[in-house]
């Protein structure tokens, strides 16, 4: 869409970014996207992302990924993060075809063709109002399988919030990598997994100690440091207890938010269902299971906590 060279120098000559410096087209290139080609957001938007990764020093933890070549596994406080919350990522920046399930078939002939960098496009969102075929990557968080007990002595909410900074510049390299690779835009699903062992009510404490302990100061540190990522939020496992709570918390969200975010239940959390959201080859291996080939694996990214 040529539309966004326009766009970005725009942006760029209202921020005065030197003529040289190219780093952020991509990030500016988003922005738009996200935000729906208002300027004055985007503006407001990319400024306080130049401020806050100044703040935060994010070009050492970025100039560290790129020079190390890390991956999730690599990234500082990883096994002990893994502990109080297993995590698992997969993403790649190539646009090699994806492994379906078996029992899916999926009509990718109305892919964005390569080119200038183009948004996510209509006409390649599917009946759930997601486009696999943009989503570059998967980032799962599992709330019910780690261990919240004592979980300052296992790691600190500082260390913790700098494995999810370490985190969160990766997944922005692979935003920045496969739109400068191929000219499009791509994105990444989050899948928030509820299920427990010891059944709901633990979820649910286990949950909230997580959020009170560790994510406020990992949202308050990287709030508005890169465009929204995410595609699709997809909560997976969600039990029959969960509705009417959820017919609570959606009343306080805002539209653009609710739109985003897919609640499957246990039934539904099958690799056919989830294949709506990303590729196959990114779905979490405890979800797609005996459909695994024996030669597919993720691209990037372990359980954290993983022996």
């Amino acid at each position: 869409d040529d539309k966004f060279a326009a766009g970005v120098e725009r942006v760029r000559q209202t921020c005065n970014v030197p003529e040289k410096d190219r780093e952020d087209d991509v990030m500016i290139g988003m922005l738009l996207d996200r935000f729906k080609w208002d300027y004055d957001k985007v503006v407001e938007m990319y400024r306080k992302s130049l401020t806050r990764r100044s703040e935060l020093n994010m070009q050492k933890i970025k100039d560290h990924i790129i020079k190390e070549n890390l991956q999730l596994e690599d990234f500082p406080h990883h096994r002990e993060v893994g502990r109080i919350i297993p995590i698992f990522a997969s993403s790649s920046t190539d646009r090699s075809p994806a492994v379906l399930p078996p029992s899916a078939k999926r009509d990718t002939s109305s892919a964005v063709s390569s080119g200038s960098l183009a948004s996510t496009s209509e006409n390649t969102r599917n009946a759930a109002g997601a486009d696999p075929t943009s989503v570059i990557g998967c980032y799962e968080m599992r709330y019910g399988q780690g261990d919240t007990t004592g979980g300052e002595d296992k790691v600190s909410p500082t260390d913790f919030t700098q494995y999810m900074l370490y985190v969160t510049q990766w997944r922005w390299l692979q935003c920045e990598e496969f739109a400068r690779k191929h000219g499009e835009l791509g994105f990444w699903s989050m899948v928030h997994d509820v299920s427990c062992p010891q059944g709901f009510l633990s979820v649910w404490s286990k949950a909230r100690s997580v959020f009170n302990k560790y994510m406020s100061p990992v949202e308050e540190a990287c709030s508005g440091l890169f465009p929204p990522m995410v595609q699709k939020i997809l909560i997976i496992n969600v039990p029959r207890l969960f509705s009417p709570i959820w017919s609570i918390i959606s009343m306080m969200l805002a539209e653009q938010h609710k739109e985003r975010i897919v609640l499957l239940s246990t039934s539904k959390t099958t690799a056919e269902e989830l294949s709506k959201y990303m590729p196959y080859e990114h779905l979490p291996p405890h979800v797609r299971g005996a459909d695994t080939p024996a030669s597919s694996s993720p691209s990037t990214g372990r359980h954290a906590g993983a022996k």
